[in-house]
């Protein structure tokens, strides 16, 4: 998100439309970023259900928050702007 996002701002002021691996390669990178943090909170995130015993409804709600969200919104937003440094506008004529 970070990556994919600082790249397409640039693009999109300087008017450069980059080409498809150039526009969705920071969004590769900042995938496997987010999923280097999130295998890092994995087990972390594992010990704290286990020691507080949470029922599994809260254990799921939990997880989702703590892993599933994170990775879902990253991948959304430099989805997002991998396509708009790309988008071309079409003549109305």
């Amino acid at each position: 998100m970070i990556i994919s996002r600082t790249l397409a701002r640039k693009r999109i002021a300087a008017g450069y439309r980059p080409s498809f691996k150039a526009a969705w390669g920071p969004v590769a990178a900042d995938i496997i970023l987010v999923t280097f943090v999130v295998a890092l909170l994995w087990q972390p995130a594992l010990t704290f259900v286990y020691v507080m015993q949470l029922p599994l409804v809260t254990t799921i709600l939990f997880l989702m928050l703590v892993i599933y969200a994170p990775v879902q919104i990253v991948i959304i937003v430099s989805t997002i702007w991998a396509v708009r440094s790309r988008w071309e506008e079409k003549d109305p004529k």
